[in-house]
Formats: structure tokens, C-alpha cells, sequence
């Protein structure tokens, strides 16, 4: 594999950022599906932390009744934003001489 300029820096950003959008979505998910009356502070927060698609994502969603799913596709939209961030953060590849 190709050595990248950054490639430490944006595997430890785009993975902190991946797992902290995998474990709200997990929190959220076992939070719907077993409490009764559930107060989603972590579906909030999921929004916010998926900022600038999530926020569009929930603004379109209309599937009433399927909170369900609607937390898997953030988490989806999530974690392509750390793929997107992880290929923009690493830099360019470096020779292979270096």
C-alpha cells in the first residue's frame, strides 16, 4: 500500500469519527428497540455529529413510523462523510523512494 503525506493523521481523525457515528448509531438503535418510550437524545446528537448531510437527511426523510431505519442511514450517511474525510485529510501519495 501507498504511504500517504498525512495518512497517520487522517486515519486516526476519519476513524475517531467513524467509530464515534457507529456507537451513536448502535445506542440508538438499542435504545429504540428496547425502551418503550423512548427519549432520543442520541438521534440528536447523530444529526448534529453528521452534519452537513444528516441534517438534510432527516430534513427529507418522510417515512413515518420507521425511526428504525432512519437511524441505520444516518449512520450510513456517517460513515461515508469519514470515508470522504479520510480520503481529503491524507494528502497526496509520496514517492517510493521516501
Amino acid at each position: 500500500m501507498r504511504r500517504y503525506r498525512n495518512g497517520r493523521l487522517a486515519a486516526v481523525l476519519s476513524g475517531g469519527y467513524a467509530a464515534l457515528v457507529a456507537l451513536l448509531g448502535v445506542v440508538s438503535v438499542v435504545i429504540l428497540l428496547t425502551v418503550q418510550d423512548p427519549i432520543l437524545l442520541t438521534g440528536v446528537a447523530l444529526v448534529v455529529v453528521t452534519f452537513p448531510l444528516g441534517p438534510l437527511v432527516w430534513w427529507a426523510w418522510d417515512a413515518a413510523g420507521q425511526p428504525v431505519l432512519l437511524i441505520l442511514v444516518l449512520t450510513a450517511v456517517g460513515l461515508l462523510q469519514a470515508y470522504l474525510l479520510w480520503r481529503l485529510t491524507r494528502g497526496r501519495a509520496l514517492e517510493a523512494g521516501r
